[in-house]
């Protein structure tokens, strides 16, 4: 087993989604840390509206699907049941995988995994008038779709789940930053960087997370970290796990 020195004897907390933080700990107690996994969010499938049912029902005349994270993949296809699809453009490599789950393959994937990239590469792809449905979740921003519409396409949205924050994990994340069990947090979402600093302006913690050192797994999420005033000394130049961990290990304390 290698020892990183940043990470020897550190305590590293892993805000992921219950069940995706397998691998990413491993690596960590790999290196010499020792992770500790908290999901600070958890999906849950929203009620759908009539016209939004419609939507999914009518999604081969439509030119273009997008699907902007691996949930909204598997959600989806808990909707819809035919094979009928138009092109589909998809956000980061694990949607993709997602995708290919279910027998279909994307045709389009940004060169960074982000909105802003995703949206000014995809319209170099559209033509005037074309339709295009995107499946997100509750949280996800609408720069994709505001884009797509300013171009002069007709872009509808269907917001097929819930990011929310699993009632269990705030007490203990209370309970971590109280005695003060750990010196690392990643975060690899805005949406567990907002679960967070609830919890921390819940039980007024903000003396607690000072001596943090923060972990983002790329631009969006280090901004809303900043806008929360937080100091992101570590942030991911690919935006993936992988890309994380390796930000992780070239830092130097």
């Amino acid at each position: 087993m290698s020892q990183h020195s940043f990470l020897k004897g550190k305590k590293v907390l892993i805000t992921r989604g219950e069940g995706e933080s397998g691998a990413f700990a491993s690596s960590i107690r790999c290196n010499g840390g020792i992770p500790i996994t908290l999901p600070l969010i958890c999906f849950q499938a929203c009620d759908l509206t009539d016209a939004e049912k419609r939507m999914i029902s009518l999604v081969h005349t439509y030119d273009w699907l997008i699907f902007t994270s691996k949930n909204g993949v598997n959600y989806f296809f808990q909707q819809y049941k035919e094979q009928s699809l138009p092109k589909i453009a998809v956000i980061g490599k694990q949607t993709e995988e997602q995708l290919k789950q279910y027998g279909h393959s994307s045709d389009f994937i940004p060169s960074e995994f982000v909105a802003e990239t995703f949206v000014q590469e995809f319209i170099s792809l559209l033509r005037k008038e074309e339709r295009v449905l995107v499946i997100k979740g509750n949280l996800a921003r609408t720069v994709i779709r505001d884009r797509i519409r300013e171009f002069g396409c007709i872009c509808d949205e269907v917001v097929l789940y819930k990011n929310e924050m699993p009632q269990e994990s705030e007490e203990k994340l209370h309970q971590l930053l109280l005695t003060e069990e750990v010196q690392l947090v990643t975060f690899t979402s805005s949406s567990t960087v907002q679960h967070f600093m609830r919890a921390v302006k819940r039980y007024q913690l903000y003396e607690k997370i000072n001596k943090l050192t923060f972990a983002c797994i790329g631009p969006i999420a280090k901004k809303t970290a900043e806008e929360y005033g937080l100091s992101v000394a570590i942030c991911a130049e690919i935006y993936t796990m992988e890309g994380l961990l390796q930000a992780i290990m070239n830092f130097q304390d």
